[in-house]
């Protein structure tokens, strides 16, 4: 009986201290006004920007503003793939940070790509600064002649909010599959198997985070 007592103790500690994480990381954002400005680059479908900024604003309880389309830069396409290099899109991005937007977000309908272990041009998603203020998401390999509107947004809006975690300090998940911060490894099924949702693990750093 008390083995049951102590259980339900501290089952119920547990989910308080998960409770108040959540309503920590709301008081941080709003007290602070966290603002991500979400960054189209031309040729990014338009219709999908509404949704991702209300989605994004819902998710981690910040401002988003969408600002005004841009040009891919020149200096960041990779002829020889015919993509663009994510770092490369990263660093133009950082040079439009400014006061009042705390972190950019760029959206390409473009194949964008980094390096990785002994890969030098390795296909991505999405790419963030972890922590820091700019990342890309590219829906280019989200799409498919299968693939219906919704699950593109679905599959959209999770690497938005996972590349914009690693804007906030949130590295890989390795405590939970089915974390929005679980690394994808370039296979779109792991997008589709993670939820819009972070572990209760990756819930407690995002807490610690200074905004």
């Amino acid at each position: 009986m008390l083995k049951f007592v102590l259980f339900a103790s501290i089952f119920v500690y547990s989910s308080h201290v998960y409770r108040r994480a959540e309503d920590t990381i709301t008081e941080k954002k709003e007290d602070k006004h966290f603002v991500v400005g979400l960054l189209p680059y031309k040729g990014f479908d338009a219709t999908l920007i509404d949704f991702i900024q209300k989605e994004t604003e819902t998710f981690y309880h910040c401002k988003v503003v969408v600002l005004k389309p841009v040009a891919l830069p020149v200096f960041a396409f990779y002829a020889a793939r015919n993509r663009y290099k994510a770092d490369s899109l990263l660093i133009y991005e950082k040079s439009l940070v400014s006061n009042g937007v705390d972190a950019i977000a760029g959206l390409t309908s473009k194949d964008i790509s980094t390096s990785k272990d002994k890969i030098p041009d390795w296909g991505v998603f999405g790419l963030g600064m972890c922590p820091g203020e700019v990342c890309v998401i590219s829906n280019y390999r989200l799409r498919g002649a299968s693939v219906s509107n919704e699950k593109l947004k679905e599959r959209l809006i999770k690497v938005v909010l996972h590349e914009i975690g690693h804007n906030l300090g949130l590295p890989h998940c390795t405590s939970n599959p089915d974390c929005l911060m679980t690394d994808a490894g370039g296979t779109i099924k792991q997008v589709d198997r993670e939820k819009k949702w972070l572990c209760p693990v990756c819930r407690m750093k995002l807490v610690t985070q200074t905004f």
